[in-house]
């Protein structure tokens, strides 16, 4: 796309209204690719900003159908769609929001044997699973393709969110090794929280694409609902 149309004119006009966008950005935008792994609390709301906003080509990979417990944090999701495909429902919310966007999924997990072929196809990764064992994964591929991505997490009420470039610290700088995951660290989620990690994670991956303001590189944001309390930690490379 090389030219916005009158009708992007007007859905874009606020976004293009911003000095650091304007139409090329926005147009930037238009013909970007952002791959969204995991369509749960954190990726369906990220995906609704990222499809809003005006992200042209969204890859979205997610195995899971829909259950009733997803719904007070999936918000992407409504009560008729229990027991659907999480990443085709997806799909057709976001073409139904905007039509400008194109949209690909992956209707499988996402593992050693298909993660190069997929994620070298995108511009940027926003990683929203909720184990360390596809966070470690998407860091991998990623780091070996040279590709920036995302990593957002929640547990309670609190989230984390950190952005990595080629040449900065990555995700498994955190870690000495793999942690365990515990299960019933999924049950207690305060789901306001999950809308607020996912967006704040959703402008990272638009910044990174714009190239706009001050991204989270080699730091980890750690945000705190219950207190409402940001902290930034230093993360060095291995």
């Amino acid at each position: 796309m090389e030219k916005l149309t009158q009708e992007q004119l007007d859905r874009y006009q606020y976004t293009i209204g911003l000095e650091e966008i304007k139409e090329e950005g926005q147009l930037k935008l238009l013909n970007s690719s952002v791959l969204v792994v995991g369509a749960g609390g954190l990726g369906s709301a990220a995906l609704l900003a990222l499809g809003s906003i005006g992200v042209g080509h969204i890859g979205i990979v997610d195995n899971d159908v829909i259950s009733v417990t997803n719904l007070p944090r999936q918000i992407i999701y409504g009560i008729k769609d229990v027991g659907k495909g999480k990443a085709i429902t997806a799909k057709k919310v976001l073409k139904n929001k905007n039509p400008d966007v194109d949209v690909k999924i992956y209707p499988y997990r996402l593992e050693e044997k298909n993660a190069r072929r997929i994620i070298k196809k995108y511009d940027i990764v926003l990683d929203c699973t909720d184990n360390f064992e596809s966070k470690f994964l998407i860091n991998d591929t990623c780091v070996k393709l040279k590709k920036p991505f995302v990593t957002a997490g929640v547990m309670d009420y609190k989230g984390q969110i950190m952005t990595v470039i080629p040449g900065s610290s990555d995700f498994k700088s955190l870690f000495d090794e793999l942690p365990k995951y515990n299960p019933d660290d999924d049950k207690s989620i305060y789901p306001l929280a999950v809308s607020i990690i996912s967006n704040i994670a959703a402008s990272e991956v638009v910044k990174c694409l714009l190239n706009l303001g001050e991204l989270l590189i080699n730091s980890l944001l750690v945000v705190d609902t219950l207190k409402t309390g940001f902290k930034k930690i230093k993360v060095y490379k291995e």
